[in-house]
Formats: structure tokens, C-alpha cells, sequence
């Protein structure tokens, strides 16, 4: 039974994931410089602008979660492993937004040498949204999983 309501849930949260992969998060701005902030690195918005920090730990945590969002697709007969992998998804979901959007910006990219001694101004774009898109999507698939398991468990009583 993959034609349930989960499975088009968990489908476009894992679409979320990886179209932020290849999209910027943000602009970060300084006094005289423009930086663009994706989920792989940080480098001056200009082109072939050379690249302050890597940020490879977004793009990463991007690509698994989207992984395990068409992996629990597939685990349709198996509903509670299905339902403990979205969860732990929301939990990875909330660990990357939080490095995205607090840790990255506020705590790494202001203390670095570069940055010293400047302002920082952060713009974000759609990219950064997208992940909270996808936690909402996986916590309603998940509601939708442990609602299916209880009518299954409901129609084994009545047999």
C-alpha cells in the first residue's frame, strides 16, 4: 500500500531537502562585501568569488534527511520502524535548522578572522525555509503512520 497520504507527505519532504541542496540559504552582508551562504559553503557573491568557510555539514545532513525520507517510503509494511525513522528525522531536521540558521551565522561566521571587527547582516532566502517545511512534513506523516497502525490494529481485534 504505498498510495497513502504518508507516502506523498514524505515524498515532498524529502523534494524539500534536496532542492535546499542546490539553492542559497542566504546573503550575509558586511560593511563593503556581499557573501552568498549555501548548504556547502559560504563565498563572495560575485563570480568564481572565493570561498570563506565550508559548510559541508548542512549539505550533508540535507542529503540524509532526504534519504531517509524515501527509505521510510518504501518500509510501508513496517509501520512503527517507518514511524521511528520520521521521528528521528524531525529530531535531525531540528539539528540542522539550528546549525543553519543560529550556529552557522551567529556563532561560526562571526568569530572568524575574517569577519573580524564587522557587522553582519543576514538575509535569508527560500532555502532556509524549505527544512521547516520538511519538519512539518514529516511529524503529519508520522501522525498519518500511527493512525494507520491503529485501524490495522482495530481491524485485528474485530477478526
Amino acid at each position: 500500500m504505498i498510495q497513502r497520504i504518508q507516502t506523498l507527505l514524505l515524498f515532498v519532504a524529502a523534494a524539500c531537502l534536496i532542492v535546499a541542496c542546490f539553492i542559497p540559504i542566504g546573503t550575509i552582508t558586511t560593511d563593503s562585501v556581499y557573501y552568498s551562504y549555501t548548504t556547502w559553503t559560504l563565498h563572495e557573491n560575485v563570480p568564481d568569488g572565493q570561498t570563506i568557510y565550508s559548510t559541508f555539514i548542512i549539505g550533508i545532513l540535507d542529503i540524509i534527511l532526504a534519504t531517509l525520507g524515501l527509505v521510510c517510503i518504501f518500509l510501508y509494511k513496517k509501520r512503527m520502524v517507518q514511524s521511528k525513522i520520521c521521528m528521528a528525522a524531525v529530531l535531525l531536521n531540528l539539528i540542522l535548522v539550528v546549525l543553519m540558521l543560529w550556529v552557522y551565522p551567529d556563532i561560526v561566521f562571526a568569530k572568524g578572522s575574517v569577519f573580524a571587527n564587522q557587522s553582519l547582516s543576514t538575509q535569508y532566502t527560500i532555502g532556509a525555509f524549505l527544512p521547516i517545511v520538511s519538519i512539518a512534513l514529516f511529524y503529519f506523516s508520522n501522525k498519518c503512520i500511527i493512525n494507520d497502525e491503529k485501524k490495522v490494529r482495530a481491524a485485528d481485534r474485530l477478526r
